[in-house]
């Protein structure tokens, strides 16, 4: 076969049919021109989407920290009211105005602070020396 000049067709085959070339002179240039494309832009275009995934998650940081920030100043406002105070003070720490009576019910299985007192009284004081030695005799017998 005898190279043809550029510009000309290609000569049928022994088929009757043109056959292509496999890679272009256009094609490879093309496809360089692609790869250094990709290669100069990768860097760019990744920090590109990082800052912006950044912003979005500051947003919503942002967002946030308003929600919370609105929250705490209904709180401050209530408790800058004396009247809030008095009733958590009523409702925490069980403080009752002067001339109140107050009543604590207890419920079963619960002791007072009282009865805690007590116990821990009688369970301080040591046992008496005949409760002692008593049980020391039962010890050595068995």
């Amino acid at each position: 076969m005898q190279p043809q000049p550029p510009g000309q067709p290609r000569p049928p085959g022994p088929s009757g049919r043109r056959q292509p070339r496999a890679v272009t002179g256009r094609a490879l240039v093309l496809g360089t021109i692609v790869m250094v494309l990709l290669v100069l832009l990768a860097s760019p275009l990744h920090r590109y989407f990082g800052s912006r995934s950044d912003v979005q998650h500051a947003a919503q940081q942002l967002q946030q920290d308003q929600q919370q920030l609105a929250q705490l100043n209904a709180e401050l406002k209530k408790w800058s009211d004396p009247g809030y105070i008095q009733q958590q003070a009523r409702a925490r720490l069980q403080y009752a105005m002067p001339g109140d009576t107050v009543y604590i019910v207890i419920g079963p299985g619960h002791k007072t602070a009282l009865d805690t007192g007590a116990n821990a009284q009688q369970v301080a004081q040591p046992p008496a020396w005949n409760q002692k030695l008593w049980q020391s005799v039962l010890v050595a017998g068995q």
